[in-house]
């Protein structure tokens, strides 16, 4: 099993979009890396976004983030597993809230512990992050068991989104928000830098991995 074929079980309604970034392609390769991008969009759904980076035998990154259309206000739902030198590993996956009116990571994952994580030297936990926040590192390899727990939250995701109602206001300037945070602080953009340029990464984090942070 793999996250796009979770995707494409769980959420059948995600279509690929054919909309790319200007000079952002599909598929993009240097004599060291590989990068692999991935967009869809959904009833309810602006964009759902996946990127695989692969640096064989240094470095891989699976990512995916996905938004509400901006008439909802239910959260962005974020994932993340790395790989360093086939030493460390670590995920993480979160329903990153952009309303401050309901805790939807405590209505729809009631059943998951809170999180224990207070701290990170990239991002704000405290606005960014709900309560539901799950991240593990670990020296061998656990991905069957970071994918069995997305696979759950990816079913809650579902069902908040079934279940929510269109909002009076928009949702797009929290978005934003949301994306001027993690661009400005995401630490994949020295790995970028490192096997791509310095242009790229900017490029590709501010076109791609964060739309709406230009």
């Amino acid at each position: 099993m793999s996250l796009v074929k979770s995707l494409s079980i769980i959420l059948p309604e995600l279509q690929p979009s054919e909309e790319f970034p200007t000079g952002i392609d599909p598929l993009i390769q240097n004599e060291v890396a590989t990068i692999v991008s991935r967009v869809w969009k959904g009833d309810r759904l602006r964009r759902a976004r996946l990127c695989d980076l692969n640096v064989p035998g240094k470095f891989t990154a699976e990512t995916l983030v996905i938004y509400p259309n901006e008439e909802y206000d239910f959260p962005i739902f974020g994932c993340e597993y790395l790989r360093i030198g086939e030493k460390k590993f670590f995920g993480g996956i979160d329903f990153h809230p952009i309303s401050t009116n309901r805790d939807y990571a405590k209505d729809y994952l009631a059943d998951l512990p809170d999180t224990t994580k207070t701290h990170s030297k990239f991002y704000d936990l405290s606005e960014f992050f709900s309560s539901k926040f799950w991240i593990e590192k670990k020296d061998a390899d656990f991905y069957d068991e970071y994918l069995h727990l997305a696979d759950h939250y990816l079913n809650a995701y579902k069902l908040c989104v079934k279940e929510a109602k269109p909002i009076a206001a928009t949702s797009l300037f929290s978005q934003k928000r949301y994306d001027f945070h993690m661009a400005a602080n995401d630490p994949a953009r020295g790995i970028l830098k490192a096997y791509f340029s310095a242009d790229f990464a900017e490029q590709y984090i501010h076109k791609f991995l964060f739309d709406k942070s230009e």
